[in-house]
């Protein structure tokens, strides 16, 4: 299986891991995570939960970030990558 990143979920999956680098030297530690995680997931595509029609959402538990994705024949498409507090803020309707 491929993985493809819409737009902003790649700018998300960097932006985390400088982020992570800069409070606290864990850069490379959360792209190792996430890698690890994509691995599994290429090998198992059907393995997170689905949280909507054909939607996915994987957990990087140490870092705790969601990865939310599709799965499109033979791709895997990355819709976002955001800590869990923000995945849970923008679940509140907006007013």
């Amino acid at each position: 299986m491929k993985v493809g990143f819409n737009r902003l979920a790649e700018g998300e999956l960097i932006a985390a891991a400088q982020y992570l680098e800069t409070e606290a030297r864990l850069g490379g530690a959360f792209l190792d995570v996430y890698e690890t995680w994509e691995t599994q997931v290429k090998r198992f595509p059907e393995s997170c939960p689905e949280i909507a029609q054909g939607i996915r959402c994987g957990y990087l538990k140490r870092f705790k970030y969601h990865v939310t994705y599709m799965v499109r024949g033979e791709t895997i498409r990355i819709l976002y990558v955001r800590s869990a507090r923000q995945a849970s803020l923008s679940a509140w309707p907006r007013r």
